[in-house]
């Protein structure tokens, strides 16, 4: 047999392995695809976790400069991320792949669009390639896929995705943006991606940057680093008495990690969204109090109601009679609360800068605090949520768009913003949402629910509408308080410490017990974590029996089991008038 012969039988075995394996993976597509049952998998633009971290992730592989470049900054930064590698890139750009396993970087599938919009068999077939590929030629193993390009038939990529029990990713923030190839500077791509209110980045929240799109090949890695500096680093709470400096770290800071960094760490993991049907029926998101009626309102309400001392005149109370509005709570005080006891709550919402650090003062000092949540904006940042109460703090309403429950005019004269059944979508919607985070974390030692049906009304208004439909909604408490720190205005730090300060204490020195300071975790609250560490410092620092050392307790653990606001006020709880 002749050399050439010998040639023409490898080159008909090669075609016939190639045919053989392209039957292997047809019938492998076939197979992933009945037993998935049409099944369809849903993109992850965060992982569910309370992890601290950023995940970082990577896409286009094929210029070595600016990858060389991303890799480098990433080694001297500590950071790990996941780099998506396309059939073709696989194939063309071996030196690349290899770089980027040398680096320590992790690896898994890119996938592709295919032509005239793909069949779900298609896209099962290229996920079987580009794993075989990556187990074979780089010894790697992933289930981990993200979709690298536009495509025709999401559905058909979808229920792929699905059949090869792989989990998708997509981006919470996509770094490359199609406008800014030849970019020139740092500011022009940071500006353009995050404007003027995004003011640090997600829990877990998965970014996104393509490494071969920009002109420059040193602007990809430049943006990498300054979103770390004015993004992440920013999250990290700095030591009032100690100096700002990137080596003053302690556990508020955020990792920068890979995909598989956080699938793999299942202790912080948890299901998004909860299952609700296990919460006890009075927790459910669709239970009602039934019993409000008209005759029995007055009555509710004031057993119900924790008001504040501002609100005392019927303009600010529509809706009620003066008697009602006489009889009304005055003193935002828990009543019960024990000796040398206040609490501490927040308002609104936040980006993790704001709230990763209020977070980190009351872990510090080992407090815990209520935490009444705006949830328009909560799908998009759950992980946050998830941290407030897997450290033992407990949430309760803010409605979903804080609107109050009504409005002043000009003059000062009250009007309806919403109406009853739109208020009532408000505050039902914004049980719901918070429920589908929380509704299972349990606080202390598994006794009760992180999740409270306590209901903060924004502006502390109430009229007698909106009350009624809170209580009908399932809320059991409407909560003002009894001192506001104002922190969302604050001149200096000096003035809103002195501000606590006197919220928690009277003017005598002795703890005002009993007392519900209201703070707030927006980005306009920007002094309230160190103002309330010197807070929480100087109260450390107090002998034990000092009548000025005061106690942290949590709403939830004495509003409830028939809590009724309108006892009489104990002796050592009254004040002519309560001054901030």
């Amino acid at each position: 047999m002749t050399g050439i012969e010998n040639r023409r039988i490898s080159a008909a075995e090669k075609r016939a392995r190639v045919l053989q394996e392209k039957k292997e993976v047809e019938q492998q597509a076939i197979t992933a695809l009945e037993n998935n049952k049409g099944r369809k998998a849903e993109k992850n633009k965060f992982i569910p976790s309370t992890k601290k971290s950023i995940i970082l992730s990577f896409g286009g592989l094929s210029k070595r400069e600016p990858l060389e470049n991303i890799l480098d900054a990433m080694k001297s930064n500590q950071m790990h991320g996941t780099f998506f590698a396309t059939e073709r890139e696989l194939k063309k750009y071996t030196d690349n792949i290899h770089l980027i396993q040398s680096y320590g970087q992790d690896l898994a599938i890119g996938l592709t669009s295919i032509k005239g919009g793909g069949s779900s068999k298609e896209y099962v077939e290229q996920i079987i390639r580009v794993r075989k590929i990556l187990k074979n030629q780089y010894g790697v193993e992933t289930n981990i896929v993200r979709q690298l390009a536009q495509a025709d038939n999401e559905d058909a990529i979808k229920e792929a995705i699905s059949a090869m029990n792989c989990y998708w990713v997509d981006q919470g923030l996509n770094v490359v943006q199609s406008k800014q190839k030849d970019a020139k500077t740092v500011e022009e791509v940071i500006n353009r991606i995050f404007g003027n209110r995004i003011t640090s980045l997600n829990r877990n929240e998965i970014v996104f940057i393509r490494t071969d799109y920009y002109t420059d090949p040193d602007l990809a890695a430049a943006v990498m680093l300054a979103i770390k500096k004015d993004k992440i680093n920013n999250i990290t709470y700095h030591e009032y008495d100690r100096q700002l400096n990137e080596a003053d770290k302690n556990d508020s800071s955020y990792q920068i990690s890979s995909i598989k960094d956080v699938l793999e760490d299942t202790k912080h993991r948890y299901e998004y969204p909860v299952d609700t049907s296990c919460m006890p029926d009075d927790m459910k998101p669709d239970y009602h109090h039934t019993y409000i009626t008209n005759q029995n309102f007055q009555e509710e309400f004031l057993k119900r109601y924790i008001g504040a001392p501002e609100i005392t005149r019927a303009d600010r109370m529509p809706g009620f009679t003066k008697k009602e509005v006489a009889l009304a709570d005055k003193t935002g005080l828990v009543k019960t609360a024990p000796p040398q006891t206040v609490f501490l709550t927040f308002d609104d919402w936040g980006h993790d800068d704001s709230i990763n650090k209020i977070l980190y003062v009351l872990r510090k000092h080992r407090v815990h605090a209520t935490f009444f949540v705006i949830t328009k904006n909560i799908e998009q940042n759950p992980n946050m949520l998830r941290a407030i109460v897997s450290e033992g703090n407990e949430v309760g309403s803010h409605t979903d768009h804080h609107v109050s429950m009504f409005g002043l005019d000009k003059r000062g004269r009250t009007y309806s913003i919403e109406d009853a059944k739109t208020y009532r979508d408000n505050i039902r919607s914004s049980y719901e949402k918070l429920a589908a985070v929380i509704g299972d974390v349990k606080i202390e030692n598994g006794t009760r629910l992180a999740l409270t049906r306590l209901l903060r009304p924004p502006q502390l208004y109430v009229s007698r509408e909106g009350s009624a439909i809170a209580l009908e909604e399932g809320f059991t408490y409407l909560v003002s308080g009894s001192g506001s720190a104002e922190d969302y205005g604050s001149v200096s730090m000096e003035s809103l410490e002195g501000i606590m300060d006197h919220i928690v204490h009277k003017r005598n020195g002795e703890v005002r017990r009993g007392a519900i300071m209201v703070m707030h975790m927006s980005r306009t609250a920007i002094r309230t974590a160190r103002a309330l560490d010197i807070l929480l410092t100087k109260n450390e620092q107090r002998p034990e029996g000092d009548p000025k050392k005061f106690k942290v307790g949590l709403l939830g653990d004495y509003l409830r089991d028939g809590y009724d606001q309108r006892m009489t006020t104990p002796k050592d709880m009254r004040e002519k008038q309560i001054d901030y």
